[in-house]
């Protein structure tokens, strides 16, 4: 909360201001007359701060009968980063949040029992319960940066096309451990191991075998009542990316190793050519391959993350134009149904090109999905329009095997609205995101399946302002 904060902020002016009386009232050397050279706590002062408050309203309108949720939360933090001396530097933030207002987000619904989906997310999901006691020491770390080389140890950010931020709720996943990165002309070479993680609607550093299905375990393929949550044997997670940035092309390679569990090796390839007309024409391919290590994280193969011997595939694709202001592209993925795609919800969102905000893949296989996108730039620099629109087969909702969260065939749309203003409010950025999902199939829907995941509305206004 605020003490959090506070404490930041105290502890670092108490010391340097320390460290400034005693610097007085010794008698200074003759040496210390005499050089230039800056003193540490004179560096550690000339660091920046960063100051970031965040406001979000979000609500659900679910089918008929079926629950409705809506929310408001307020958050602020603060950050210190320091300058670098001789390549090294600091760095520290933390992060409180208040709920204002809730509708329902702790309340299972009557006709089906089911829990929240969306808005808990934007608390603390471990303790539904809490109003106003959450805040939560983020970033913590030591770094270093020199020439094509840059390292960072402690908890930090990192982003990669499945571990990453998944920053569109109130706060973000960060990763403690050590990533590195390596530069060279078009190279770009990141490597990391992460021991822990605190994910979005979370206030907890976990050990990274705890946070597997703590947002949700979904079905297991063996029909076991059991969960697999806080039943996991992994060390961690690896990560090896290697990018090349050339002038109308690049590819990257991304390998995950969530050890004792799974590994999952990324490709895409991404490029532009253009056209005599002044617009390009942009496309891309993507493809993964993923398989089980050992047990999947538990000899009982009940209490499993990934069944032993289980592995899945999948294959994405990108074709459009794109203009100076403008981008429009048609995408596809399909996943082959030898098994599903599976990677922790808790370890950042999946960066298909087909991917839409409020739905994931994960937990799918033997699944294709079309969809329609169009970027706008009304003004350059500060306002901006998304508009997605997708249609999603899955395996049947009783396909244990193959659709482990029980989604329906649906069409997906989602309209983002986001507005950065400049002069007096540089910093403050408005977003305005719709979300719709509509069912497609023959079949009638049993209730438990509806909810929170298709005939729904999900509305969000968000108010970020950093400084």
């Amino acid at each position: 909360m605020l003490r959090l904060l506070t404490t930041f902020v105290l502890v670092l002016f108490l010391g340097l201001h320390a460290f400034e009386l005693k610097a007085q009232h010794e008698t200074p050397s003759v040496e210390t007359e005499k050089t230039d050279q800056k003193l540490f706590g004179q560096i550690l002062k000339s660091g920046s701060f960063e100051f970031h408050l965040r406001s979000f309203y979000m609500t659900t309108i679910n089918q008929g009968a079926l629950t409705d949720y809506s929310t408001w939360g307020t958050g602020a933090g603060l950050g210190y980063f320091s300058p670098r001396w001789k390549g090294f530097g600091i760095g520290f933030s933390g992060f409180f949040v208040f709920r204002h207002f809730e509708n329902n987000i702790i309340a299972k619904d009557p006709l089906t029992g089911k829990s929240n989906r969306y808005e808990l997310l934007l608390f603390d999901v471990h303790h539904p319960e809490n109003h106003k006691d959450m805040d939560r020491l983020e970033e913590f770390y030591l770094s270093f940066e020199k020439e094509n080389i840059s390292a960072w140890f402690g908890r930090h950010h990192f982003e990669s096309p499945l571990l990453n931020a998944s920053d569109n709720r109130m706060r973000p996943n960060l990763f403690s451990g050590l990533s590195v990165d390596w530069k060279v002309n078009n190279w770009k070479v990141s490597g990391a191991w992460f021991s822990h993680v605190i994910s979005r609607g979370s206030l907890e550093w976990l050990p990274v075998e705890e946070s597997f299905g703590f947002f949700d375990s979904g079905r297991h393929p063996l029909e076991s009542v059991k969960e697999y949550d806080q039943e996991v044997d992994s060390k961690g997670i690896g990560v090896l990316g290697v990018e090349y940035e050339g002038r109308t092309w690049s590819v990257e390679s991304w390998n995950y190793l969530s050890e004792n569990v799974f590994g999952l090796t990324m490709l895409q390839l991404n490029g532009k050519s253009p056209s005599h007309h002044g617009w390009n024409w942009i496309w891309g391919v993507q493809a993964f391959y993923q398989e089980s290590i050992n047990d999947g994280g538990n000899p009982d193969p009940d209490l499993t993350y990934i069944l032993p011997n289980e592995n899945s595939s999948g294959f994405g694709a990108r074709a459009g134009m794109n203009w100076p202001n403008t981008s429009v592209s048609i995408n596809y993925l399909g996943i082959s149904n030898s098994g599903r795609f599976l990677f922790p919800r808790e370890w950042g969102r999946e960066q298909f090109f087909v991917t839409l905000q409020r739905e994931r893949f994960e937990g799918l296989g033997g699944a294709n999905a079309v969809m329609l996108q169009l970027d706008q730039e009304v003004v350059k620099d500060k306002f901006k329009m998304s508009f997605g629109a997708s249609h999603v087969k899955t395996p049947g909702i009783d396909n244990l095997a193959l659709n482990k969260y029980g989604i329906p065939n649906y069409i997906h749309f989602t309209g983002l609205l986001d507005y950065k203003f400049d002069g007096f409010f540089q910093g403050l950025d408005l977003q305005f995101l719709v979300a719709l999902k509509k069912e497609n199939s023959e079949k009638e829907i049993p209730l438990e399946y509806v909810i929170n995941r298709i005939n729904m509305a999900n509305l969000n206004l968000i108010l970020d302002y950093r400084f």
